[in-house]
């Protein structure tokens, strides 16, 4: 692989930054005569991209704005909400920059991809196969059709531009453990639909995989490397790479864990309240005799189901699970306070509480607004009682209230759309499922601007924190659960190759968050050695290029236009390489799904040989 060419006129990040800085100059000194940092985004290949598909025309429009503003920590606030192809976006409004509040940095107009309910004319379609669902789903109670779902409800974050190092060679931002984006993506990519560019959420993707990091001995580790940019010719990507200290099952403290389980209409069907009774059934039998499980439900109003009960008595709770059945309105607010409650009452002071959410996000009785009912659970995650939401079914799903809630509950959010990814979850993955290690984790990255002319993160764009208030500890950050890995890449412009290689460091990277037992601060900082930008793709580590390809999809998926000058086309060739490298059933999934993206987008690609060796 290497460097992308060009086929067409494309003004250079040097060139753009060096005529914003003398434009900027008086605000530069005048940020730098300040206590608090701040940031200007830099606009960079402005432009409108339309995509053909071989079944729907994908039309994105893409705006990006240039700005400066205070130190405000702004959280992204969804300003509107717009219909397409069945899809409702959130958004509008994006606080681009690192620094909390910069002002609108890309707006999307469209840019739907159809509706995933189209795909679920057939759910049973292959449900022999892979356990990807049940074979007859619950019958419906009331005896009629169940009314065709609602719109899936997704936030339009947009992207990061470049941002001046000279302006502010600061990025701050909450680690961030969340896979639902990437799941989607496979559930609707696997019924031959795109998913559309608001639920694409790149970190999501890339944390998806695991990568050879060193896992510290305690607490959190850092590990930095890096490789030429898929994007733009003589840029870099730098790799930061954050492992949590691991934990065996045997040293897991014992766990009380309170389910919450949507059983109102919506979730009928082998793909939701099919799938939910599995999955969670196998968790049950992945539990250790002494934790408890207890159920609540919630339709249109809510009940207990099941008292706290050990997993000794297995059976009360495999058939409690098995009675539930699907009927009602969504009162997503009865059913949080509900267990929330049961939870209080049956709290382990010895050991790990957590509600579990499984539901498609969809509420309309009650509190149904996503803020919230995140703002509603806040004060229980701080009393020690901490979130996980799983998302459930295609066609009326809402991405973004599963996500935020999960974001203020101190927990984190996946999506579960086939038994694989269940057993994933709560076989090999259990304790870090169940066990935090590190709590309001952020990250600080500092570049040299005597190297790094500009960079920019690719995405966590909801996950900004003010650079001003990285050692403020009141800040609610990430919660980090024991072997779990973060990811973040950066993609970087540097002053020239020659001040590069002069130098030993790009910068550093800092890295806090408290112990959940003690609440003790711990921080740590590691330099940034310069990556290997020169090297030609095929003798960097197989890793670093799945990490750097799975980014790369992300970003064409979502319509970022830095990611113009890639083809799918070139990405599928990538995956297929790394597929047969890595002989890994996941790494086999990731390439198929590239391979479906790339039949269902676009067949030329609108830069050749972007990523040949």
């Amino acid at each position: 692989m290497a460097s992308p060419t060009h086929n067409q006129p494309h003004t250079s990040t040097t060139a753009v930054i060096r005529n914003l800085r003398a434009e900027h100059l008086l605000l530069t000194n005048s940020y730098r005569a300040g206590t608090n940092r701040t940031m200007s985004d830099v606009t960079v290949g402005m432009r409108t991209t339309t995509v053909t598909t071989t079944a729907i025309a994908l039309v994105a429009t893409m705006t990006l704005a240039a700005g400066c503003g205070g130190d405000s920590n702004s959280d992204h606030q969804s300003s509107s909400q717009s219909s397409s192809h069945g899809n409702v976006i959130k958004g509008g409004h994006h606080d681009n920059d690192q620094d909390g509040g910069r002002g609108d940095a890309y707006q999307e107009d469209g840019g739907g991809s159809g509706d995933p309910a189209a795909g679920l004319a057939n759910p049973e379609a292959g449900a022999a196969e892979d356990d990807r669902a049940l074979a007859v789903a619950p019958d419906n109670p009331y005896g009629e059709p169940e009314p065709e779902p609602e719109p899936d409800v997704f936030n339009g974050y947009g992207y990061r531009n470049f941002v001046d190092t000279q302006v502010d060679p600061l990025s701050t931002f909450a680690l961030d453990v969340d896979t639902g984006s990437y799941s989607y993506t496979r559930a609707a990519l696997n019924q031959q639909v795109l998913p559309d560019p608001g639920v694409v959420r790149p970190e999501e993707f890339i944390n998806a995989f695991r990568y050879d990091y060193p896992a510290p001995k305690r607490g959190l580790g850092i590990t930095i490397d890096g490789a030429p940019s898929p994007f733009t010719l003589d840029n870099a990507i730098i790799r930061i790479g954050v492992s949590a200290a691991d934990m065996t099952p045997t040293e897991r403290p014992p766990v009380a864990l309170t389910f919450v389980i949507d059983t109102s209409g919506s979730m009928a069907g082998p793909e939701r309240l099919g799938l939910v009774k599995r999955s969670l059934a196998y968790l049950v039998e992945s539990l250790n005799p002494n934790d408890t499980v207890a159920i609540v439900t919630y339709e249109s109003d809510s009940g207990i189901v099941l008292n706290p009960t050990p997993i000794r008595h297995a059976n009360r709770i495999l058939t409690a699970i098995d009675r539930l059945e699907a009927g009602g309105s969504t009162n997503l607010e009865a059913g949080l306070e509900e267990g929330y409650r049961l939870a209080a009452e049956s709290f382990r002071r010895d050991g790990i509480n957590r509600v579990i959410i499984a539901s498609d996000g969809m509420a309309n009785v009650g509190i149904t607004d996503s803020d919230a009912l995140a703002t509603m659970i806040r004060d229980e995650a701080d009393d020690g009682i901490q979130l996980v939401t799983l998302g459930y079914g295609l066609g009326g799903y809402n991405d973004v209230t599963m996500e935020q809630v999960a974001d203020q509950g101190d927990g984190f959010y996946a999506y579960i759309d086939t038994m694989d990814e269940a057993r994933k979850l709560f076989g090999e993955q259990l304790t870090s499922t169940l066990v935090t290690v590190a709590l309001d984790a952020k990250i600080q990255v500092e570049f040299d601007p005597e190297i790094v002319l500009a960079y920019r993160l690719i995405g966590y764009e909801n996950r900004a924190i003010a650079d001003s208030d990285f050692r403020n500890d009141q800040v609610d950050a990430g919660e980090i659960g024991a072997g779990h890995q973060v990811t973040a890449l950066y993609e970087v412009t540097f002053i020239d190759e020659q001040t590069r290689l002069i130098h030993d460091s790009l910068g550093q990277v800092s890295l806090r968050w408290q112990n959940p037992d003690t609440r003790k601060v711990t921080e740590i900082t590691k330099a940034i050695d310069p990556p290997p930008v020169t090297t030609a793709w095929r003798d960097i580590e197989e890793e670093i290029t799945l990490a750097v390809t799975v980014g790369a999809f992300a970003e064409v998926l979502r319509h970022n236009p830095y990611a113009a000058n890639l083809a799918l086309t070139d990405i599928a060739r990538t995956a297929d390489e790394l597929a047969t490298l890595y002989h890994s059933p996941e790494i086999d999934e990731f390439a198929d799904l590239v391979s479906i993206a790339e039949e269902l987008y676009y067949t030329d690609s609108r830069i050749d040989n972007a990523w040949d060796d």
